[in-house]
């Protein structure tokens, strides 16, 4: 019913023994290694976020100017739709009245230069 156990033999353990393989310095190498890699990655993410960002911005630029564009289209497209008036309205006088010939203020520029 019951196995014996079989004797175990003494073993002998001495101090340097049971210190880990690794020391401190290497623990902390890694470390260092560790963060200095994770703060490599953060980094280059937010070089390339940036970047995601200057792309997205320059597109939505571009967006909003062909909105812009097909905007003022639309209006001259709807405008032409609207019917045309059949007599044309009068344009009045473009120079007024009171100012003088340029071939007047040459002569009497000259007249000065002149006397």
């Amino acid at each position: 019913m019951f196995k014996l156990r079989k004797a175990m033999r003494q073993v002998e353990l001495v101090e340097a023994e049971l210190q880990p393989e690794t020391l401190a310095g290497d623990l902390l190498d890694r470390s260092a290694n560790s963060v200095t890699n994770m703060l490599d990655r953060f980094r280059a993410d937010e070089i390339a976020f940036e970047r995601n960002i200057a792309d997205l911005t320059e597109r939505l630029r571009q967006t909003r100017v062909a909105i812009t564009a097909f905007e003022s289209a639309g209006a001259i497209i709807d405008g032409g739709k609207q019917p045309v008036e059949a007599t044309p309205k009068k344009i009045g006088r473009l120079v007024p009245r009171a100012v003088p010939a340029a071939g007047d203020a040459i002569v009497m520029v000259h007249k000065e230069i002149r006397a």
